[in-house]
């Protein structure tokens, strides 16, 4: 006997359940109970559903549809297999075999075409998937076209332009027959299990009693079969109808009005040719109008538009089941909440369309429906937790497995989700658990693995292959640590390393073998820098590594086990092999490659074994014994294991996030949807050319598109107290609008028409970032209805939305105390250099100890054809130097090619060139002045201290001490081969003063490419006021970082500030804020930028300090004519 219990709560279904289980128990104990249902998530929520009811959930199986049936065919049916030979995975296989054999063939002429050039059989395989999927739908949706096909009636209304289909089917049979393997597939097996019914034969192996529980939509002859064995036992339906009417003729109005007007299009070009034909003019007042598309039905009376639009799928399902001679009995329950979520759900229920009666005011108030329009996936999670926050505050009875948030790709939100919900550990911590995942990128094994079976394809570039060392389970094989890296990262960066394994991996992509930047070049610059140092010079055309050096070394020879090992794979990838050698193969990959750290490591490298044997298993039941290239392969395994997702964490008792898939409709508090964005969701795969159903459909035929707007419905319904809808609404880089998913924007047009809403008061508009003001306005104080739309729980924000928006917070607001131990009395001269070339950055450093390293900058994974400024820089001193030593260029050029620092072939040269041309005339100045040499000089001197606020001097000295060099017969020289700065001129003036107060006072002079400048010899008196006044400033800048910047200092000076002050103000603000020709200002240093992100609020006081530091050496600076 067949029963269909309707009703709209699967609540109620599952109540109907646990009791006739617990009046109606089992005649045999030792027999388990069958409950169908459609997914593992609903199977797991109705096991601990009944354990509540019944008190033990105990010999009860839950299986899905399809496997139940196929076990029922093995108890019925004669010589069925445990598994079918018509499995999609083994058709792939014998139709890579079939393809082959039918070149010959014409009507394969289409195929074989596309089959053009493939060398490494990727398109054979990808095409016999595809037809193998199609098959698989045959098989399950048309099985009367395959009993056609095998009785050589080729449906040719179908197959007209497809004719190869019917003979590939045959072929398949056949070779299936061949390899002595059981004809049986779900076609003829259904024909014959129908019959087998019918004739009421022995069938005690069937189940006294069969429950199907919450299945949304089953394809037709799965219906029929189940119809069939409720003639030989009692089946119980317990389907969740959203509507208590029959609905099996609803219809999506647009739908309708499509009909309609094509209809109505159709009778006015019948009827223009009829007028035509009587001499009357179709403009005449007898002519059609619109309005004559109510010949077609009265399209106000289709019921709820939300039913009609997104329903489909479960229509078609509830047509079938109302076609079945069976028992049927409705439990539905009316008790909708008043609130915008449960007005839907009636309307729904009561097949009601509230927007053709007029809206329907609703309280403000009210939160059970929320659209959330955000700026990325980022936001939306950032948004949502705060949200959820504000939920469990309003509803102390709400507890996190009360709420389900799913999303229609979960993998490319878990980063998001694990960013937001992971860092939060104190009270405000939610606990989550995420379901669904796929293996490939649960676990970091397995991308890493089936990037070493593609390393051929790769540059192996430096930061993808420290990208595989960041692999927890390839750390542990090579002996390395996480903090390992980053020691390995300053090496890769500093020996030139850029991309290739060696010379002749470089030379696969067409390029010439150069040994500079590769992988082996960079290698060999570590172990040597291990044996000598740098500056032995060049050995075998490499230049050692300073860096690598005391404990530390062992490091670069455990990066150079993993390179040997990388190398060593690349020569072994290029070969077919058969799959014994390709299992043989991938073993010793694992075992040179991973050592697994953890449970989780030991699963994904279990995994990888498993589908290797399934694979196995899967030729050797295909009879497929042909070498398998490493691109099929690889395209098995990324599939196999992208298919591959965990399940298990769904209903842990935490927030539970989720895919949006079939039977995810478990009723929940809270329903949150993430990610429903235009064209992301419902999900649309346009089926392939060859695809007879697609062309040729019938009610209860599947669709991906068809299949997700049902999920949404599913997802409102199972919602009992709040809807929650997330989407990226807004560009994040010009703020543009986005509209999002269709379904989200019936769903807005329904609620403005049927509650008469504003788009404004269903749509909440979030700032761009989560430290914006807005998100942290305090309460009015009217209770929870007057919180404000934006509010976050996370306060680690809220100093930077407490932040003025029009004058930047002081980063320290008085001057910090005086440094426990600071000596006053003695200052050293390189200590005060340094200070003066960034104040800023000297304070952040020594004070506060705090350093934004450069370190952790990108790799690059190219090499040189340029060079940045700073090479550029450091190339032009080498430059100089050698050639005021007349060294050989091509000594240079050697050692500079063993770096891998010059760019390569002509560029290098054509830049070396250059520069030499460039430097030669200050060289040659230079090396006249440099003929002699003279000794160092100390600085041992005595400074007085000058006052606070105060010009005098006080009888306290401040003993100054260190070394000026560079002394020749002309005085003292500096130069550097690039533009005269600020930072140039004030270390200049300072060493400069030193020399003044010595015995033997001399000039300084100071060179650049183009001009030479110099300081004259001053008064000892008055060289001491200026260091008194230098030194009165660093002590100063100890305790407060020091608003003075030598670059915007001396723009502003070289403006002439006393006869131009706009001018001069106006290339101070260039110097320190840039412009579109000069891309970096001052300011763009990390150290100022954090303290004086403007010049404007600190222009007056440093304009001050300049007068006081800088404008003296301005002063004095003399230009020396040539």
């Amino acid at each position: 006997m067949l029963t269909i219990y309707h009703s709209n709560h699967l609540d109620v279904l599952k109540d109907l359940l646990v009791e006739l289980l617990r009046q109606n128990p089992p005649g045999n104990p030792l027999e388990d109970e069958q409950i169908l249902v459609q997914s593992p998530g609903m199977a797991q929520w109705l096991r601990l559903e009944l354990a509540k009811g019944l008190g033990i959930a105990a010999g009860i199986n839950f299986p899905l549809p399809a496997s139940f049936l196929w076990q029922m065919y093995t108890r019925v049916l004669p010589d069925v297999p445990r598994r079918s030979a018509f499995n999609k995975e083994s058709m792939t296989w014998k139709l890579m075999d079939l393809l082959d054999s039918l070149k010959q063939d014409p009507d394969f002429s289409a195929l074989l075409q596309y089959l053009t050039n493939d060398q490494d059989d990727i398109r054979k395989f990808q095409l016999s998937g595809k037809i193998a999927d199609i098959f698989d739908q045959y098989l399950v949706y048309r099985p009367d076209w395959i009993l056609d096909w095998e009785q050589e009636n080729d449906t040719p209304l179908i197959t007209s332009d497809q004719p190869w289909q019917p003979k590939l089917w045959r072929a398949l049979v056949a070779r299936t027959a061949q390899l002595d393997q059981s004809p049986w597939h779900r076609a003829n097996m259904h024909h014959r299990f129908l019959q087998s019914m019918i004739n009421n034969n022995d069938h005690t192996q069937l189940p006294k009693r069969l429950f199907v529980f919450g299945i949304s939509a089953l394809p037709p002859h799965f219906v029929e079969s189940l119809e069939a064995i409720s003639y030989n036992c009692d089946v119980h339906f317990m389907v969740a109808n959203p509507c208590q009417h029959y609905w099996g003729d609803e219809r999506d109005p647009k739908y309708l009005r499509k009909l309609a007007t094509r209809k109505l299009l159709d009778r006015q070009k019948k009827s223009r040719s009829d007028d035509t034909a009587a001499g009357k003019s179709w403009f005449s007042k007898e002519g059609h109008s619109i309005d004559s598309l109510g010949a077609f039905g009265n399209l106000d009376s289709i019921g709820n538009p939300l039913l009609g639009s997104m329903g489909k799928l479960g229509r078609d399902y509830f047509h079938q089941l109302h076609d079945l001679n069976a028992f049927d009995i409705d439990v539905f329950v009316s008790d909708h909440k008043d609130t915008i979520l449960g007005n839907l759900q009636k309307d729904i229920f009561e097949l009601h369309d509230r927007t053709a009666q007029g809206g329907q005011t609703q309280r403000e108030s009210d939160h059970s429906l929320q659209f959330h329009s955000c700026h990325s996936p980022l936001r939306e999670v950032e948004v949502l937790y705060d949200n959820l926050l504000q939920m469990f505050e309003k509803n102390p009875e709400l507890t996190p497995k009360d709420i389900v948030i799913m999303l229609p790709d979960i993998d490319s939100y878990t980063p998001w989700i694990q960013a937001v919900f992971g860092s939060i550990d104190d009270h405000r911590r939610i606990p989550y658990a995420i379901s669904d995942i796929s293996a490939k990128s649960e676990h970091p094994i397995l991308s890493a693995f089936l990037k070493l079976l593609e390393l051929d394809k790769s540059r192996c570039t430096a930061p993808e292959l420290m990208e595989l060392l960041e692999v927890p389970a390839i750390q542990s094989r090579f002996k390395l640590t996480t903090s390992d890296l980053d020691i390995l990262r300053q090496w890769t960066h500093e020996s030139g390393i850029r991309w290739g394994i060696t010379p002749a991996h470089q030379s696969r992509f067409d390029l010439p073998e150069l040994q500079a930047n590769s992988w082996l070049f960079g290698i060999k610059r570590m172990l040597l820098g291990y044996a000598m140092p740098e500056n032995t010079g060049v050995y075998s055309n490499i230049l050692p590594l300073d860096s690598v050096q005391g404990m530390n070394a062992v490091l670069a020879g455990y990066l150079a086990s993993f390179i040997d090992s990388a190398e060593q794979l690349l020569s072994e990838l290029d070969e077919n092999r058969t799959i014994e050698a390709w299992i043989q193969f991938t073993h010793q990959l694992l075992e040179h490659f991973f050592l697994p750290r953890s449970e989780e490591d030991e699963s994904a490298l279990r995994m990888v074994r498993e589908t290797l044997s399934h694979l196995y298993e899967q030729l050797q039941e295909a009879g497929y014994n042909q070498p398998l290239s490493r691109s099929v392969f690889i395209s098995y395994l990324t599939e196999r294991l992208t298919q591959e997702r965990s399940s298990q964490r769904f209903l842990a008792g935490q927030v539970n996030f989720c895919t949006l898939m079939p039977m995810r409709s478990i009723p929940f508090k809270v329903v949150c949807l993430l990610g429903m964005n235009d064209g992301a969701y419902p999900r649309s795969i346009a089926p392939v050319g060859f695809d007879l159903i697609a062309r040729h459909s019938r009610r209860g035929d599947r669709s991906r598109r068809v299949d997700d707007r049902y999920l949404f419905l599913e997802a409102l319904l199972s919602a009992q107290d709040s809807l929650y809808i997330s989407f990226v609404g807004r560009r994040i880089q010009d703020n543009s609008e986005r509209i999002p998913s269709v379904l989200v924007t019936e769903l807005l047009n329904y609620c403005e028409q049927g509650f008469s809403l504003k788009p404004e008061q269903l749509v909440i508009e979030h700032p761009l970032q989560p430290f914006s003001h807005k998100n942290f306005l305090p309460l009015s104080g009217g209770g929870d209805q007057d919180r404000p739309s934006f509010y976050s729980y996370i306060k680690e924000w809220l100093p930077a939305a407490n932040r003025n928006e029009d004058k930047p917070a002081q980063f320290i607001q008085t001057r910090l105390p005086v440094e426990e131990g600071f000596n006053f009395k003695e200052v050293e001269l390189a200590e005060l250099l340094r200070f003066y070339n960034n104040p800023c950055r000297y304070f952040f450093n020594r004070r506060l100890k705090v350093y934004f390293s450069t370190q952790d900058q990108a790799l690059e994974e190219t090499e040189a054809f340029t060079m940045g400024p700073l090479e550029n820089y450091q190339l032009k001193t080498e430059l100089l130097d050698s050639l005021i030593a007349r060294v050989e260029p091509e000594r240079l050029i050697k050692r500079l090619q063993s770096t891998g620092e010059l760019p390569h072939s002509a560029f290098g040269q054509l830049l070396l060139e250059e520069q030499i041309t460039a430097l030669r005339p200050m060289s040659e100045k230079l090396r006249l002045q440099l003929e002699n040499i003279f000794e160092d000089r100390e600085v041992n001197l005595h400074i007085p201290r000058r006052e606070p606020s105060s010009e005098h001097l006080t009888d306290k000295p401040v003993h100054l001490t260190g070394w000026l060099k560079g002394f020749c017969s002309s005085g003292m020289l500096r130069y550097r081969p690039a533009t005269f700065k600020g930072k140039d001129l004030i270390r200049s003036w300072i060493e400069h003063l030193c020399l003044c107060m010595t015995e033997n006072p001399e000039v300084t002079r100071i060179h650049d490419p183009e001009k030479e400048r110099l300081l004259p010899v001053i008064p000892r008196q008055e060289a001491e006021m200026h260091l008194a006044t230098l030194i009165y400033y660093f002590h100063l800048g100890q305790n407060l970082p020091f608003p003075w910047f030598p670059e915007t200092a001396y723009s502003w000076l070289n403006a002439d500030p006393d006869n131009n002050t706009d001018k001069a103000e106006k290339a101070a603000e260039k110097a320190f804020s840039g412009d579109d020709f000069r891309l970096r200002g001052e300011c763009n240093d990390d150290y100022i930028q954090r303290v004086y992100p403007e010049l404007t609020p600190v222009f007056t006081e440093m304009t001050s300090l300049t007068q006081e530091i800088l404008a003296p050496a301005f002063a004095c600076l003399q230009e020396v004519q040539p």
